[in-house]
């Protein structure tokens, strides 16, 4: 029989801190090839943290992570032949997407990855095409990204990903500030991503999502990894949720009974953090 794939990533107790800050906290866990994942936790769990960890833009200060069994390490990340591989393979779409968006028309910036990955120009062409095409961004092509709405600003950012048509895609907060059609079709896009064969890895605090867009949860609370399970499992704790911020209950009061009650709710607590969410 042939043996089974290794991991898409292993995560051995992995802690990283801004400066006094700790932002993860010995966290564990393993990302199998081809599921959908989500990544649970407040403002301030951790959860961006582990993501840019994960793409190799930050390296834990103690701990391990290795992909498709091989050491995730900034030295290997200096390596031309390593660093086109993990990139062409692996792609990050930030919450804000000001952050990745520099290039002066959306062609440009969504061209830019397989240009510095040295695809030929008439494949670079195409690739471009069919990601403004899939984000039905093409009518933007000749825009300045910086002068773009929030919501065409996170679809260019996702087109730029897109075009490499990574096998595994990283996701902070995918459809925050975006318009009820524009989250339906982001949602859309997370669940027939590469007719569900791809890994998807989705950080985010709407719970409204989860049940839709992963197929099992960790949960992170302050840094450290608090639960794991499936959508279902996870949802039903409302004590679990309610302690990781994710829920909270508001009293109300029905003054023809004279008596109050509380219900729970999943607007999540904000708790700004200087570096993560």
């Amino acid at each position: 029989m042939p043996s089974a794939p290794p991991p898409v990533f292993s995560v051995e107790r992995v802690s990283y801190h801004y400066q006094t800050v700790t932002a993860l906290d010995s966290v564990s866990l393993t990302i199998p090839p081809g599921k959908r994942l989500a990544l649970l936790g407040a403002n301030g769990s951790g959860k961006s943290t582990l993501l840019r960890l994960l793409d190799g833009l930050y390296f834990p200060d103690s701990g391990a992570i290795s992909f498709q069994g091989s050491p995730l390490v900034r030295e290997r990340l200096e390596e031309d032949r390593f660093a086109f591989d993990f990139r062409r393979r692996v792609g990050l779409v930030f919450q804000n997407p000001d952050v990745q968006l520099f290039n002066p028309t959306v062609f440009d910036e969504v061209a830019f990855a397989p240009l510095q990955l040295r695809c030929p120009k008439d494949e670079i062409v195409r690739r471009v095409a069919a990601a403004l095409d899939l984000m039905e961004i093409a009518h933007l092509r000749t825009r300045p990204p910086h002068r773009l709405s929030g919501g065409e600003k996170k679809r260019v950012a996702l087109a730029s990903v897109l075009v490499l048509d990574p096998e595994v895609l990283l996701l902070d907060e995918p459809t925050a500030a975006l318009d009820p059609r524009s989250q339906s079709q982001i949602i859309d896009l997370l669940i027939g991503w590469g007719n569900g064969g791809k890994t998807v890895i989705t950080a985010t605090h709407d719970l409204g999502l989860v049940e839709d867009i992963a197929d099992y949860c960790y949960l992170l609370e302050h840094g450290k990894l608090a639960a794991e399970g499936s959508p279902a499992e996870l949802l039903r704790d409302q004590a679990l949720l309610e302690g990781a911020n994710l829920i909270h209950a508001h009293r109300h009061r029905h003054p023809e009974g004279g008596f109050s009650h509380s219900h729970p709710h999943t607007h999540p607590h904000s708790h700004p953090h200087p570096h993560d969410s």
